[in-house]
């Protein structure tokens, strides 16, 4: 039996917690014990329920102060770090101290980290088996200096050497007695073997040694089976948050398709939903079983959130997204790249969701490269993926720290 820490530090969204919540169930089916440290717990009782007697669910350690007069926006993974305490050495001292404690007080001899970098950290120097999990873009390539995410912008490099080299000087102020040294940032990542959710194709940062990739793992959330609309033609499913930029933009398309639209409005209010709602465009009372509507609809529309692109693939199912923050907007890109959906900018004043729509539901192009991408990576049972991951974490041992 092997005692695991499922940690998840940075980052919003359930997706982290629906994911980490199948490989808890893969490593309790196992007999290991258990624990979940989550940043957001009430998010982690909701998606972890039925799970309580036999895990433990805890508040991860995270940064409670907010740091002013960064530069904005963050260009690379040290300026993201920045943010949450890796300028102030005491705060990351607190930090670590904190992870160590947990450590300590569950007997971690195993550590999956989802987005979870101060963990990792804690770990370096201990005797603890390390794997990342999650998206690819939580943990940076091997390289000096941490890319530019912003390929977009010029960037001088100077900018993103002395981002690294201020960060990389808190964190050796603030490791605990004993551990050695980082020359590098990417050193914190170095001890760990990845477990990334996804395909080389999507990866932020290009691809990586193709082993470290499970495929379009998508953990299943929500049990309300899809209630489309009456009458003939395309169905188009969204799931979308009321929090949107441009989400009475999003409404308004779908609104007005011809196709017959069912919306999973998250932290939707009445209100917005009568708005919208016609004979064409319906709204789930709960939270729709994504496959059940993706196995009816014809185009999925989103938020970019990892999880739900890769199921939609998985699928053969084109999509259109609707990033708003940086991780998603470098996931749709490469979907765009790929020819598999079309992508809204997330800094688009006035964006036609529309014509994109229209574009998805006409042209056949779109969900011939979703299928193409399905059958080019092969589809695994999902719980096949899961049965990888446990057997890498039973597997582990810790990597030498350099």
């Amino acid at each position: 039996m092997n005692r695991v820490l499922l940690a998840w530090e940075l980052g919003g969204g359930a997706g982290h917690l629906t994911s980490l919540r199948s490989v808890a169930e893969g490593l309790l089916s196992r007999g290991h014990q258990v624990t979940l440290a989550a940043r957001d717990i009430a998010g982690a009782a909701t998606i972890f329920a039925g799970l309580e007697k036999q895990l433990h669910i805890v508040q991860s350690p995270v940064c409670s102060r907010n740091y002013g007069g960064l530069a904005d926006p963050p260009l690379n993974f040290a300026e993201i770090l920045m943010r949450f305490g890796y300028l102030d050495a005491s705060m990351l001292k607190a930090l670590l101290q904190g992870w160590r404690s947990l450590f300590e007080l569950t007997g971690t001899d195993r550590l999956v980290a989802d987005h979870a970098p101060t963990a990792l950290l804690a770990a370096r120097g201990t005797a603890i088996a390390c794997n990342t999990f999650g998206n690819p873009f939580a943990v940076p390539p091997p390289v000096s200096p941490t890319p530019n995410m912003r390929d977009w912008l010029d960037v001088p490099e100077q900018r993103l050497r002395d981002s690294d080299a201020r960060v990389v000087a808190a964190i050796n102020e603030a490791l605990l007695s004993g551990v050695p040294p980082i020359i590098h940032l990417h050193q914190l990542f170095d001890a760990a073997n990845h477990l990334f959710v996804g395909v080389p194709e999507l990866d932020p940062y290009g691809p990586r040694p193709p082993g470290s990739y499970l495929g379009l793992h998508a953990a299943r959330s929500g049990s309300e089976p899809a209630a489309w609309p009456q009458g003939e033609g395309p169905r188009v499913f969204a799931y979308v948050k009321a929090d949107y930029p441009h989400v009475h933009a999003c409404l308004e398309a779908l609104s007005a398709s011809s196709a017959q639209c069912l919306v999973n409005l998250a932290g939707g209010t009445l209100q917005l939903v009568e708005r919208y709602r016609g004979p064409r465009l319906s709204f789930s009372a709960g939270h729709v079983d994504i496959e059940h509507a993706l196995a009816q609809c014809d185009v999925l529309v989103c938020q970019s959130g990892l999880g739900t692109v890769n199921a939609a693939l998985r699928g053969g199912r084109p999509l259109l997204l609707l990033p708003s923050q940086l991780e998603q907007y470098l996931l749709a890109r490469n979907v765009e790249k790929l020819g598999a959906g079309l992508m809204v900018h997330p800094e688009t004043k006035a964006p036609d969701i529309a014509g994109s729509l229209a574009r998805l539901l006409a042209e056949p192009g779109f969900s011939q490269q979703a299928r193409a991408l399905a059958r080019h990576h092969g589809v695994q049972p999902v719980a096949d993926i899961v049965g990888r991951v446990v057997a890498c974490i039973e597997a582990g041992s810790p990597a030498p720290v350099s």
